[in-house]
């Protein structure tokens, strides 16, 4: 249960951040790289130093952790400029309701059961996702197209991040090795942000400064932990990732949304309120 609860609060805490660091003008090209790098020690530290480059590159999940380096990156990026751009809640939506994915795979791939209880809590918990996070009118033009395709390229790129993920923890990985691909995605993540940089031509002595690495290595802190506790959590015994990824997404949501709400005042409409209770719902479907 403790890697359940860090896995939402980790990840219910990174949309906050990214709103914060709009507001302390915090350059991502230098943070988020800076953050990987974190991630990777903080990996090294808490697996005993366990990082050994030949190693991971004989490892058959390799290929797998080098698509999701490069998801890690992207998704960052496209997490960060809706959530400075639309806001907290519209950056929930376009990555959580992205659990859709993983969960009606596990359906076909990993053989879970399927009830009347279970879709009903999945149903349940995707409209409570909806709710949760839905504008209550799309006021600008800018925010307009966001609509139209951001929440679109975040809904598929977690929600391949989050199969792929639930894939290598059933056939590829065990509590020995997660620490170990971890480090390698968050490798492969730097080396994918960085040259996302160096395509953009954003790197620059001029706009430097030791704040943004700072700021890279608090967000890079949470930041393995919340993948890791993830990781942990769907190799939980007796749950099923058809119950995990809704629960877990909720909560992320639910996290976000109160955070929101005290930090930068964000309205906790009546939608948002609805959907707070609906989610609360759909935990109890799906933990039947």
């Amino acid at each position: 249960m403790i890697y359940l609860i860090l896995a939402i609060v980790g990840s219910g805490v990174i949309p906050v951040i990214f709103r914060a660091f709009d507001t302390w003008r915090i350059n991502l090209f230098w943070t988020i790289p800076a953050n990987y790098v974190t991630c990777v020690l903080v990996g090294n530290l808490l697996s005993g130093g366990a990082l050994n480059l030949p190693d991971l590159v004989a490892q058959p999940w390799i290929g797998f952790a080098v698509v999701q380096g490069l998801l890690l990156a992207v998704n960052f990026y496209l997490l960060a400029y809706t959530a400075q751009r639309a806001g907290v809640a519209i950056a929930a939506l376009a990555s959580r309701l992205s659990v859709a994915i993983p969960s009606l795979l596990a359906f076909v791939l990993y053989g879970d059961s399927l009830t009347v209880v279970k879709i009903a809590g999945l149903i349940a918990a995707l409209l409570a996702l909806y709710l949760c996070t839905a504008p209550e009118k799309i006021s600008t033009v800018t925010t307009a197209r966001l609509f139209q395709l951001m929440p679109l390229m975040v809904f598929v790129t977690f929600g391949c991040y989050f199969s792929i993920l639930k894939y290598l923890q059933t056939y590829y990985l065990d509590a020995g090795s997660y620490h170990a691909y971890v480090m390698s995605g968050f490798i492969f993540a730097f080396l994918s942000s960085v040259a996302i940089g160096v395509v953009r031509g954003v790197f620059s002595s001029a706009a430097f400064h030791m704040k943004h690495v700072l700021a890279g290595i608090g967000l890079g802190g949470v930041n393995y932990v919340a993948v890791y506790a993830l990781l942990r959590v769907l190799g939980l015994h007796g749950w099923e990732s058809s119950q995990l990824f809704p629960i877990y997404s909720v909560g992320v949501v639910a996290v976000s949304a109160i955070l929101a709400v005290l930090l930068f005042r964000e309205n906790l409409s009546r939608k948002k309120t609805l959907g707070l209770l609906v989610g609360l719902v759909a935990v109890a479907l799906l933990n039947r």
